[in-house]
């Protein structure tokens, strides 16, 4: 679903598709037990889908483009991180790990993907925790001293976050390797995974979502600006 709706996101230009794809994506992730987190990104997406729009009325040379660029990029990422995020959180690595296999995505796929998977979240992590050292040491991170003292940014941020980087990959590789992830066995779970109904549904509901999507596209309905008339 992430790779798909992704892919649709980029491909789809109407005011319109690109509005259901985010509401869709919302009431996905709302379903799933984080609505805190789909109300606000529908929020953020439609308050910057506005503001893209009034830059079109908007004649300044250069700067206007620039903006106008940004700001569709930023909407086609918002569902991908709206879903993404959402998937980070709910799926465990074990559950994710035993999915693979059963599916017969060899290893070299599956113990990278599971890697990058779990690194994630621990690079905010530890983001976090050099963030509260800093402080602690009276040194901020505000938006001006980083575009003002890009090397200070550098010295006191990057070089700590990739120590640690260094240090967590070797742990996450260790953790595999304990975990016997480099036997070419068949793996036992105690966890009960299956393809069931709610996965089948799901398929059905994103191909008709992405058929739907396509057609309004396509349609003149599709290029309809959504916010011109406000």
């Amino acid at each position: 679903m992430l790779v798909v709706l992704g892919c649709v996101s980029f491909f789809i230009n109407g005011d319109i598709p690109e509005l259901m794809l985010m509401l869709a994506v919302a009431i996905f992730v709302c379903a799933g037990s984080a609505s805190k987190w789909g109300i606000k990104m529908l929020l953020i997406y439609i308050l910057i889908s506005y503001l893209n729009t009034c830059l079109k009325y908007l004649s300044v040379p250069v700067i206007s483009l620039m903006m106008s660029m940004f700001g569709v990029t930023v909407l086609k990422m918002i569902p991908i991180i709206t879903l993404g995020r959402w998937v980070l959180r709910s799926t465990y690595m074990d559950e994710l790990t035993v999915a693979l296999e059963r599916a017969g995505v060899p290893l070299t796929v599956t113990i990278p993907f599971v890697v990058m998977f779990r690194y994630i979240p621990t690079l905010g992590i530890e983001y976090k925790m050099i963030r509260s050292t800093m402080k602690i040491r009276g040194v901020s991170d505000t938006v001006f001293k980083v575009v003002m003292h890009p090397f200070a940014t550098v010295e006191y941020i990057l070089v700590p976050l990739l120590m640690r980087c260094l240090k967590v990959s070797d742990e996450l590789a260790a953790s595999g390797t304990t975990r016997g992830m480099e036997r070419e066995n068949k793996r036992n779970s105690l966890l009960e995974i299956e393809f069931g109904i709610r996965e089948y549904a799901s398929l059905a509901g994103i191909a008709l979502l992405v058929a739907v999507l396509f057609l309004l596209d396509r349609l003149q309905v599709g290029q309809y600006v959504l916010w011109g008339h406000l």
